[in-house]
C-alpha cells in the first residue's frame, strides 16, 4: 500500500512544494548559464577546428566562468528534485518501494557528469591563454563525452518512475499514466547518445538532429512537465491528508 496521506505532518507539503520547484529551477539555470552562455546550445560542431574552439575559451573566459559556476552551484537542485518526486512516489507505491529508491539515486546520481563535465568547460577557462589550442579543444570534448554518455543514470530515473506511476490504482492517477509512457520513451532514447563518439558530424554528431535537437529537447519538456505534475500531486495529497480521519 502506497503511504497515507493522514501520516504526513503538514508543515511538510511546504517543503515538498519547495523542492518540486528546484526542477524549474534547475532547467532555467542550466538552459542560460551552461547552454547560451557556455555555447551548448547548440554546442560546437564536432568538426569545428581546434583553433575555433580555443580562440572561443579565450574571447568569452569570464563569461564561461561566471556560466559554469552558477551551473555547478544549481546542479544540485536536480537532486533536491528528485527527492520531491520521491515523495509523490511514496504516495502510489509502497514507500519503502525499491521503485521510490531507484528514483532518488537516479536524480541524484545525474548530478555527478554534470558536475564534473561543468569542471571541465570550467578548467578550460581558468588560464585558455596558457593552453594550447588543441587542449582545450580536448576539454570541450571531454566534458560533452561525459554529459552525453552518462544518460544511464537518468533513464534510470525516468524507468523507476516510468513504472512506479503505470502502478497507481487509481481512477484519476497522481500523475497521468500517459506520462510515465514519455518518461520510459525519452529514457530508453537516450541510447542514441552511445552514438555520438563515432561522429564528428550529421544526425549522430553532438550538435546533431538526434543526438542533440531531440535527444536534449524531450528531456528540457519532461523535467518541467514532471515538476507540474509533482506541485499538483502535492496539493492534492495535501487536500486528502486534511479529509483523512
Amino acid at each position: 500500500m502506497a503511504e497515507a496521506a493522514a501520516q504526513v505532518d503538514p508543515k511538510e507539503f511546504g517543503y515538498w512544494r519547495f523542492c518540486a520547484w528546484m526542477g524549474p529551477v534547475f532547467m532555467g539555470v542550466f538552459i542560460v548559464f551552461w547552454g547560451m552562455m557556455g555555447h551548448n546550445i547548440p554546442p560546437w560542431s564536432g568538426d569545428a577546428p581546434a583553433a575555433d574552439v580555443a580562440n572561443w575559451f579565450r574571447a568569452e573566459a569570464n563569461t564561461i566562468r561566471l556560466g559554469m559556476v552558477v551551473a555547478m552551484t544549481f546542479a544540485v537542485c536536480y537532486a533536491v528534485w528528485g527527492l520531491a518526486i520521491g515523495r509523490v512516489m511514496g504516495h502510489i507505491v509502497a514507500k519503502d518501494s525499491i521503485l521510490v529508491d531507484l528514483q532518488v539515486w537516479g536524480a541524484g546520481l545525474t548530478v555527478v557528469p554534470v558536475l564534473v563535465s561543468t569542471s571541465f568547460w570550467l578548467t578550460g577557462s581558468y588560464r585558455p591563454d596558457a593552453l594550447p589550442d588543441n587542449i582545450l579543444q580536448m576539454l570541450y570534448d571531454m566534458a560533452w563525452l561525459l554529459i552525453d554518455l552518462a544518460y544511464a543514470v537518468t533513464s534510470v530515473q525516468m524507468f523507476a518512475l516510468g513504472v512506479g506511476i503505470l502502478k497507481d490504482k487509481r481512477a484519476n492517477p497522481l500523475i497521468p499514466k500517459w506520462f510515465a509512457w514519455y518518461g520510459i520513451w525519452v529514457g530508453f532514447m537516450f541510447v542514441a547518445e552511445c552514438l555520438m563518439p563515432f561522429f564528428k558530424s550529421g544526425a549522430f554528431a553532438r550538435q546533431g538532429v538526434l543526438n542533440f535537437w531531440i535527444e536534449f529537447m524531450i528531456w528540457f519538456v519532461w523535467v518541467p512537465t514532471l515538476s507540474f505534475f509533482a506541485l499538483r500531486a502535492i496539493n492534492r495529497i495535501e487536500r486528502e491528508s486534511r479529509m483523512a480521519p
